[in-house]
């Protein structure tokens, strides 16, 4: 599910974060979302003005997109959250009000920023906690060669384009819950 995020927003709220994690900029940010159960979604982290000397590309997964001279992130959300034609599937975090208000009248799930930075703190202590990364589904088993190998043959998958053709619908998934909207943040 697509999350859009108002960085500047995250970025200020204090006393939320412990103190190893506290004062992260948008990669520190970017690196705890990464890390956190949001790590399978297609997060954008929405920052104000022009990129200047900041990354420019994904860190970690986490597409960061500058709002530009003259223009604030709280805009750019605005319109993303205006021209998203599945804003069910668009979850947007922020400590805006008129952000939060516009994408629920939109009917976009919402999450404040200090709900949001909680989530992250509650991931980064379970993660230190056990050392590995928390996770919200299942891990998928993986097969041996020889399993796989077996299976194509049971199945009569020798051909690449049928398997190809498999492979790319078990992606996709079925017809009936395609969003209308695959367009990922990085896209918008």
């Amino acid at each position: 599910m697509p999350v859009l995020v108002d960085a500047n927003n995250i970025l200020h709220v204090t006393g939320v974060l412990p103190p190893d994690i506290a004062g992260v900029d948008e990669e520190g940010l970017a690196q705890l979302i990464a890390e956190s159960r949001y790590r399978g979604d297609a997060v954008c982290l929405v920052c104000d003005g022009p990129r200047r000397n900041r990354p420019a590309g994904p860190i970690a997964g986490v597409a960061l997109r500058y709002s530009g001279a003259g223009t604030s992130a709280d805009e750019v959300i605005a319109h993303l959250v205006a021209q998203c034609t599945a804003p069910r599937r668009l979850t947007v975090v922020s400590g805006d009000r008129a952000i939060l208000r516009d994408a629920r009248r939109r009917r976009c799930p919402v999450v404040t920023a200090t709900d949001f930075l909680e989530t992250l703190a509650r991931d980064h202590a379970t993660q230190t906690k056990r050392g590995t990364p928390p996770r919200s589904r299942p891990q998928t088993p993986t097969l041996d060669p020889q399993s796989i190998d077996a299976w194509r043959t049971f199945f009569g998958l020798d051909d690449s384009t049928a398997l190809e053709r498999l492979a790319r619908a078990a992606r996709e998934g079925p017809a009936h819950k395609r969003p209308h909207d695959r367009r990922t943040p990085r896209q918008l």
